[in-house]
Order: C-alpha cells, then sequence, then structure tokens
C-alpha cells in the first residue's frame, strides 16, 4: 500500500525547482520572468501550473480511495489470525496434558527401580560392614593374642589392619555394639603400649627386670620398634621419653638443687654427665632402638630443658650473690654446650651457626617437655611419667624429632645479666680511676697520613687508647652471648664511663676565673687534655659503629655519643680559652709598663720601639713553644686566632687606659704597634720550629691590628676637632667614635667642667673592655693624672689629605660607644 502511494506522488519532474528544500518564491518568479518581455507568456505558465494543480488532486483521492479498501481487507487478515492462534493453543494444551499423564507413569516406574537400587546398595553395605566387623572382631583377638605372647613382629601388621578397620566404625560409634567393640579396641591398644613400655622400662633395671628381660624373645627390640611405630608418633615419642627421663633420674639425684653438686661451679660436669651418659646409651642400649627414634637427640633435649630448670632456682635465689665472671663462664659453655648439640643434631631449619637467645621460640613438637620436673615439683614428687607420656601421646605429632637446642639454656641467664653488667661497670670505673691516678703523656703520630700537614703528631693521656682497649674487650666479652638489652646496658655502662672520663679532663683546665700564668707542665697538661679530648672525640664514632654492627636491629637507632662527644668538645674550647689566658696573664707586665706611660707629655723623638714592646716580643715566643711542641697542627692553628683575636681587643682596651695621648705619643705608638704586629706573625712560625702559619692568620693579624695602626694615625695627626672628623667620616656630629678619638688627644678637649667626667668615663670604658677581653684590669696602675683638656684647634690640612683613608676604616675600629653627651668645641 504504502508502494502504491508513493506511485501517486511521484514528483513531475527529476529536477523540478519547486521541490528544492531552499525554494524561493521571488527568485524562482524572477528566473521564469527576467524581463517585460518574457511575461508575455504568463498565461501559458499559469495554465501549466493549474494542469499540475489538477494532477495533483486527483492522486490525492485515488490514494484516499486505496487507503479505505486495504484498511477493510488487513481488518478481515486479523481476524482470521486470531482464530488460528486460539486452534492452536487447544492443540497445545492438549499435548501438554498427555506429556504429563506421560511423566507421571515414567516417575512411578522409576521409584519402583530406585527403591529396588537403595535395597541392593543397603544390603551390598550391611553385607561387607558386618564381613569388616567380623575382621575387625577376629583382627583383635588376634593382636591381643600376640600381644600377650610377645610377637611383636605379627602385632605390627595387626595394629594397621586394626587402624584401617576400625575407621570405617568411626561414624558408627552410636551404635552401643560398635561403641563397646571401639573400647575393646581401644584396651588391648593401652594394654599393649602399657606392655612395650614396661618392657623398654626393665632396660633399666630395677625388681623384677631380669626375670622380664629373660622372658623376651630375641630380637624383640626391632620388632616392638615396628609395632611402636604402627601405633604411631605419639607412642613413639612417649617410649622415648619416658626411657629418656628415667635415665635422667641418676642425673637429679646428684646434681638436683639444692644438692651439692647443684651450684654453678659444678656446671661443666653437668656436661660430661651427658657424654657419659651417651657413651653408656651406645654401649648396652642403642641396639634395641632404631636409629629413626633419634633417642640420643631426644635424651639431649630433656637434658637441656631439666639443666634449664635447675639453672633458674639456682639464679633465682643466688644471682645477687654469684660471682658475675662464674656466671659469664657457664653461660659461654652453655652456649658452646647448644651449639655443638646443634651441630650434631641438624635439622633442615636455616642459620644454624647462629646463636639464637630469643625466647618463646620452643620446638612445638614437644611442648610438653620444657620443664619435665615442674609438675612433679608442685606436686613434691619427682617427675612420673603417666601425665608426661599422655600429653605427649595427645599433642606430639611431628613424626620428626627436631627440637630447638640453641638458647634452650642459655635463655635462663638473660633475666640475671644485670649483675654481670653492674660488676662490668664497677671494673670499668676502677679501670678509669687507676689509669688516672698514675697517668703519662704519650705522643701518637698518624703513620697513614705521614704526608697530610693537618694530621701530624700529638701528644694525649696514655689512658685513653688504654680505656677504649678495655671498653672493646667489654663489648666483644658481651658480644659472646647477647646482643640484645645485655649489649644495650653496656652501651649506657660506656656513656657513663665517657662522661666521667670527660670530666677527669676537664679537671686537668684551670677555672675559668683563673689570672695566673701556666707554668710548662700546666700547658703540657692543658695540651694533653685537648690531645686526648680530640681521640676520645674521633674514636667513640668508631666504637658506636662497632656496637651497631653487632647489636640486634631493634636497638641500632638508638646507639650514639652525641652528648658525650659534645663534652669532649667543650673540654678542648674549655682548654683553648685556658691557654689564650695563660698567655695574656705573661704579658700583664708589658701593659702595666705601657700604661705607667705617661703619653700625654711624651716628647721623645720617635725611632726605636719601647720598652713593653720588647717585652711583649721576647715574652710570646717562649709562650708559644711548648703549645705549639704539644698541640696538633690544626688545634695549634686554632689556639693562635683564638689569642690574637683577645690580643687586638686588649691592646685596644690598653690604649683607651692610657687616657690622654700626645702628637708624638700616639707616634711612638703607632711605630710599636707595627712592630707589636711583626711580633704576632713572626711567634708562632718561631714558636713552631718554622712550621708556617696559614694565609688566614696573617690576614687576621694585618686587618685588626690594622684597626688600631688607623687609631693611632688619627691621634698623632695635629690639630683636628669634631666637626672637621665628622665631615671626613660623612657621620653624625655626636658620633662617639669621634668623640672618643677627641678625648684621646692630649690637646683636644671640651671645658674644664666636662673633662673629669670624661675621664671617669674612659677609665670605667677602658676596664670594661678590658673584663671582655678576658685580660685583667690594669686601672689600679693608673696613678697619675692627665693633664686637663685644652678646646679642639681647626684640623690641619694634612689630617685632609688622609680624610679618604679614615672614612673607609673607621667604621671597622669596633670601638665601644660610651654613650656620652656631646661636648662644646671652639672651632
Amino acid at each position: 500500500m504504502d508502494d502504491d502511494l508513493e506511485d501517486d506522488f511521484e514528483p513531475l519532474g527529476e529536477e523540478d525547482p519547486l521541490d528544492a528544500e531552499n525554494f524561493n518564491a521571488i527568485d524562482y518568479i524572477n528566473r521564469q520572468f527576467p524581463n517585460e518581455a518574457s511575461l508575455g507568456g504568463l498565461g501559458l505558465f499559469i495554465n501549466q501550473l493549474k494542469a499540475q494543480e489538477h494532477d495533483i488532486e486527483e492522486g490525492i483521492k485515488n490514494a484516499v480511495r486505496r487507503q479505505a479498501a486495504f484498511g477493510r481487507r488487513a481488518k478481515a487478515d486479523l481476524g482470521d489470525a486470531k482464530l488460528a492462534i486460539r486452534e492452536l493453543f487447544e492443540r497445545i494444551k492438549a499435548i501438554k496434558s498427555k506429556a504429563e499423564q506421560s511423566e507421571e507413569l515414567v516417575s512411578d516406574v522409576c521409584r519402583d527401580i530406585k527403591s529396588l537400587d537403595v535395597a541392593k546398595r543397603n544390603l551390598t553395605l550391611t553385607v561387607t560392614v558386618l564381613k569388616r566387623l567380623v575382621m575387625l572382631v577376629t583382627a583383635l583377638e588376634q593382636l591381643r593374642s600376640t600381644a600377650e605372647c610377645r610377637h611383636y613382629q605379627q602385632a605390627s601388621s595387626l595394629i594397621y589392619a586394626v587402624e584401617e578397620l576400625s575407621s570405617h566404625f568411626q561414624e558408627l560409634s552410636h551404635v552401643a555394639r560398635v561403641a563397646d567393640l571401639l573400647e575393646r579396641k581401644a584396651a588391648v591398644f593401652s594394654d599393649l603400649k602399657q606392655q612395650i613400655l614396661d618392657d623398654y622400662m626393665c632396660l633399666h633395671g630395677g625388681i623384677g627386670s631380669a626375670t622380664r628381660l629373660e622372658q623376651l624373645p630375641e630380637g624383640w627390640g626391632t620388632a616392638a620398634a615396628k609395632c611402636v611405630d604402627a601405633i604411631g608418633p605419639g607412642m613413639k615419642r612417649e617410649v622415648v621419653t619416658q626411657f629418656c627421663l628415667r635415665l635422667l633420674e641418676g642425673y637429679k639425684d646428684i646434681f638436683q638443687p639444692p644438692k651439692e653438686a647443684s651450684g654453678l661451679e659444678t656446671a661443666e660436669r653437668r656436661f660430661a654427665w651427658l657424654k657419659r651418659t651417651l657413651r653408656e646409651y651406645d654401649d648396652k642400649y642403642k641396639s634395641q632402638f632404631p636409629e629413626s627414634w633419634r633417642v640420643p637427640c631426644g635424651l639431649c633435649d630433656l637434658f637441656c630443658h631439666v639443666t634449664r630448670q635447675h639453672l633458674v632456682e639456682i639464679l633465682d635465689t643466688t644471682h645477687h650473690m654469684v660471682d658475675p665472671e662464674l656466671m659469664v663462664r657457664v653461660l659461654l659453655k652453655s652456649i658452646e654446650f647448644e651449639n655443638e648439640l646443634a651441630r650434631k643434631w641438624a635439622t633442615e631449619t636455616p642459620d644454624d651457626d647462629a646463636i639464637t637467645l630469643d625466647a618463646g621460640h620452643l620446638n612445638s613438637a614437644m611442648p610438653v617437655l620444657k620443664y619435665p620436673d615442674v609438675l612433679a615439683a608442685k606436686t613434691g614428687r619427682r617427675s612420673s611419667t603417666s601425665s608426661q607420656t599422655e600429653a605427649a601421646t595427645e599433642k606430639a605429632g611431628a613424626d620428626h624429632f627436631a627440637p630447638r637446642f640453641r638458647g634452650i639454656i642459655s635463655e635462663c641467664f638473660d633475666a640475671y645479666l644485670g649483675t654481670w653488667v653492674r660488676h662490668e661497670e664497677k671494673q670499668l670505673l676502677e679501670v678509669l680511676q687507676a689509669l688516672t691516678a698514675a697517668d703519662k703523656m704519650v705522643s701518637q703520630e698518624n703513620e697513614e697520613n705521614e704526608e697530610d700537614e693537618e694530621v701530624l703528631q700529638r701528644y694525649l693521656y696514655k689512658s685513653a687508647p688504654e680505656l677504649f682497649a678495655a671498653m672493646r674487650g667489654s663489648m666483644q666479652e658481651c658480644s659472646r652471648f647477647s646482643t640484645h638489652n645485655t649489649l644495650f646496658d653496656i652501651f649506657q655502662v660506656f656513656r657513663k664511663v665517657m662522661s666521667q672520663y670527660a670530666s677527669k679532663l676537664s679537671s686537668l683546665i684551670p677555672a675559668a676565673g683563673h689570672k695566673a700564668c701556666l707554668d710548662v707542665e700546666g700547658v703540657q697538661a692543658v695540651c694533653c687534655a685537648i690531645g686526648t679530648a680530640e681521640y676520645c672525640d674521633e674514636t667513640l664514632p668508631l666504637l658506636e659503629e662497632s656496637l651497631i654492627k653487632i647489636i640486634s636491629a631493634d636497638f641500632q637507632d638508638r646507639i650514639g655519643f652525641h652528648d658525650e662527644q659534645e663534652l669532649l668538645r667543650s673540654v678542648v674550647n674549655r682548654a683553648n680559652e685556658a691557654l689564650v689566658q695563660s698567655v695574656n696573664c705573661s704579658l700583664d707586665d708589658a701593659f702595666n709598663s705601657m700604661n705607667r706611660t705617661n703619653w700625654a707629655a711624651f716628647s721623645q723623638d720617635v725611632g726605636d720601639h719601647s720598652a713593653f714592646v720588647g717585652d711583649i716580643s721576647e715574652r710570646l715566643p717562649k709562650q708559644f713553644e711548648p703549645i705549639a711542641a704539644h698541640l696538633s697542627k690544626i688545634h695549634y692553628r686554632f689556639f693562635c686566632d683564638k689569642f690574637v683575636q683577645s690580643f687586638v681587643t686588649r691592646f685596644v682596651a690598653e690604649v683607651h687606659k692610657c687616657r690622654k695621648i700626645s702628637e708624638r705619643g700616639a707616634q711612638q705608638l703607632l711605630l710599636d704597634t707595627a712592630l707589636i704586629k711583626t711580633t704576632l706573625l713572626e711567634a708562632p712560625v718561631v714558636a713552631g720550629h718554622g712550621r708556617q702559619m696559614p694565609t688566614a692568620y696573617s690576614n687576621y693579624v694585618l686587618r685588626e691590628m690594622g684597626k688600631a695602626e688607623i687609631m693611632l694615625k688619627v691621634l698623632s695627626s695635629p690639630d683636628v676637632d669634631a666637626a672637621s672628623i665628622t665631615g671626613m667620616l660623612g657621620d653624625s656630629s655626636d658620633d662617639p667614635v669621634v668623640q672618643q678619638l677627641l678625648a684621646l688627644r692630649a690637646g683636644d678637649s671640651g671645658d674644664a667642667s666636662s673633662s673629669g667626667s670624661m675621664e671617669q668615663q674612659f677609665r670605667h670604658e677602658a676596664d670594661r673592655i678590658a673584663a671582655a677581653a678576658g685580660v685583667p684590669s690594669i686601672g689600679s696602675t693608673m696613678n697619675y693624672l692627665g693633664d686637663a683638656l685644652n678646646k679642639g684647634a681647626k684640623a690641619s690640612e694634612d689630617l685632609k689629605k688622609i680624610s679618604g683613608d679614615m672614612k673607609k676604616n673607621f667604621q671597622k675600629l669596633g670601638f665601644p660607644s660610651f654613650g656620652m653627651k656631646k661636648s662644646g668645641h671652639a672651632g
């Protein structure tokens, strides 16, 4: 129908513009009638359109008529289809009903067949069970008779048969007759087990043992072993345990606490007893036991557990009185014994050669044998055989007996090693006291770095290497039996010993307030303290590394001597300060002489150095010589740096204490300063027998002494006032540096009313600078009065010429602020 409609509405032309999607009526008319001349065909064009419209209307009418006819036809066809479907549904219902009837018939037939099949299967099962029941009864009776006759070879085969048959009746144990049969089987097995145990126990002798042995057939041991293997691994473990416990009865009679031979001093006799017993076993009993039973291994395991229990009792009561050295000897002997047993009875467990001291890893194959006599001790009698064998039979399931020997005895010492740690601490402190009481100075040369200029000969106390050797000995001794808590406790002892040693080194150094000059022996002691502290500071990391290598991983992050190294470094710093203080004290007379000179009235010709400079030049090399001889090169350089820093500060302070300095006096001091600078550069080299100082030292001396030279150049210039200095410096007019320089000049001052207070300020400030420099105050030696301060004059042309240099260097002088108010000056 749709195809017919499509035929009715076919387009008039294949390229009819009226069918275009973007049809535009105006454009279309314009194309048909582009000009007035074309309007002549307008009537024809309209007639064509009307004819086309008429054709379309006719097509639509025809399509509507056909559509109505087809609708009626489709409705009739749909009614016919529904009727056919109803007929088909009725036929399906009939077929389904017949299928259900057939299924019921088949089910009835199958039900009868299944019933017959179940009956057959039950009948077969019943016959099979009855046969097995008869076989089990027969086998039990045969097993009982062969066991009574001790025909263990046949009994072993019957045991396998009985076990196999009885396994089929476990699900029927609720049946009375089956339950009785299983109880009978258990009774037969129990009697057989007890009989075999008694046969093995008669090997030890006793009442009736001889008669019993005579009743045993030849080769009964091999046959009985097969019977035991047939019963199961629990029976084998029980036989081995009972036999070994009987062997250990003699051991307990001798070594059970509090027997005379139970002490630690007789510990080696315990191990000797085991060796004799093992030889006795090889001679008497070895032929009665299969090699696979590893009876000697079981004997050693039980021996270790019993020995451990004995040692626990002994240490628990006597650990506070026992000799620590004896305890450690016994511990090491125990470890050696355990390692020997572990090598002899090696298993497939990895890391057999390592000494394992961790608790809680006892062999799970024999959990009831850790302390075989604990239950007997609780009941007031020796360990019996019944309770232990029953527990072993129930819990032992491993066919291969492989106990853990390492740590089985030695672990019991862990809780009591604190006694040894305290003993070792006492020993090390005594060693420290003995070494420091008669200490000697020794020389140490670094042979591996002979070409290294920084590492040369140094002096230290003999006690330091010997003390470290003693600590290494303690560490190695402890590592032989413990790498856990005990070794960490020893590390704590090392820290305590090193702290005390640092305190003893510190006691060799004079106190901070000591103002006297050290003699040669005192200098040597301080230098040796530096060398010893340096040696300890270098050796402690090596000792720390050795400890980390052997200690357990749980403690490695807690190993460190950082606090002790800080103590040693503080000793080195204090010692250097003491040496600097000593050399400074030796220069007191020279600086006193400098301050006694009336520099304000100094009028001599400038040509030769002052007497105090010669004294300084003479004293410094002598003071440096013993220091250079006993310090390493690097520490000697450090001392020289510290001394120059202190000396320059003191020298500036001493210049300030001179109060008033004339131009000629400043020129003389400038000359003296140049010679002092040369002395500071040459004295360390002379004292070190030509050992050159680094360039940094020379630069520091030149820079710091240059500050004093600049100050003296200003003081040696004629006629200067605050305004001219301020203009040259570019600073404010009340700059304290400017005020200080004006106050030092003998010819420049404020009015008379301010001169006294300014002089007191200079005296006070000079004392403060001297105290800050760590040198003795010499204010008491200033026993003369200065001239009155005069008014300043204009700056000279010469002073203006050096203003450029003064602007660059005055800020480097580092003069302290006096806090003075501006004084009036005449221009």
